[in-house]
């Protein structure tokens, strides 16, 4: 019986096993990245949620911004509280004042009073109010999946009503208390959202890796895998040249 029917068989089979091996190993070595549905789904979900923390960093950053907008108006305040301060115990304590001594010490009492109730109603960021005589509170997104986190830029009272310096130490006084206890909760606020742009950030990135490497080619992988088959179609020729030899040399005994 002919070896050849069998041989033949075992180099077709081969064959038909490495090509398309060797096809699908270049393909993905040509583009870098892998097929299959499975593996583009879990991308795609990866890279939306990527997006989402990146997203989440930008709603993060805005609000940091916000409070620092208050924040800065509120040093503004402090330091003109301080100066009521002076003026009330330059009021209070020199008894060799003039009368236009006291005019001087009562119109710069209500400049600056004046002054901080406009710092109040105008300190904004993107047309918000971040401070006001009733305590400012404001949401941010600070997750992927829409979590919130509540701020505060705290209360300022209205100080315009003070225009004479002989009050101006109480009410300098009242002021610096509160305004010390807003930038105390303004500082909380921005160590904390500190943090979670720091995670949110990160977040975005390992999401936009994870998304990349799930279809990534693992090029010493696919490599091995072409050399594989190309030597299994190597073995696949020896065997059809084999088997030739064998019938030539059948062949040749008969003639």
């Amino acid at each position: 019986m002919s070896d050849r029917p069998s041989l033949s068989y075992l180099a077709d089979l081969g064959t038909k096993l490495a090509l398309p091996k060797i096809k699908e190993s270049l393909q993905k070595l040509s583009t870098g990245k892998l097929s299959g549905g499975f593996l583009q789904a879990l991308s795609n979900n990866l890279n939306a949620r990527s997006e989402s923390w990146r997203a989440a960093s930008k709603n993060i950053r805005q609000a940091i911004e916000a409070l620092e907008t208050a924040e800065n108006a509120l040093n503004e305040i402090a330091a003109l509280s301080t100066r009521l301060e002076e003026l009330g115990a330059l009021y209070n304590n020199n008894s060799l004042l003039s009368t236009s001594d006291i005019a001087s010490l009562n119109a710069e009492t209500a400049s600056i009073t004046s002054t901080i109730d406009g710092i109040v109603s105008g300190t904004t960021y993107n047309g918000v109010n971040m401070l006001g005589t009733s305590k400012v509170t404001f949401n941010a997104g600070v997750t992927d999946n829409g979590g919130m986190q509540s701020l505060t830029t705290g209360t300022v009272s209205s100080v315009a009503s003070t225009t004479e310096a002989s009050n101006a130490d109480t009410t300098g006084l009242a002021l610096s208390n509160e305004v010390t206890l807003n930038l105390g909760e303004i500082a909380g606020g921005i160590t904390s959202l500190t943090a979670r742009e720091n995670i949110a950030y990160a977040a975005s990135a390992i999401m936009s890796s994870a998304a990349s490497n799930a279809t990534e080619v693992d090029i010493a992988s696919e490599t091995a895998i072409i050399t594989k088959q190309m030597m299994l179609q190597k073995i696949s020729a020896s065997l059809i040249a084999q088997a030739s030899l064998n019938e030539n040399a059948k062949l040749n005994s008969l003639s």
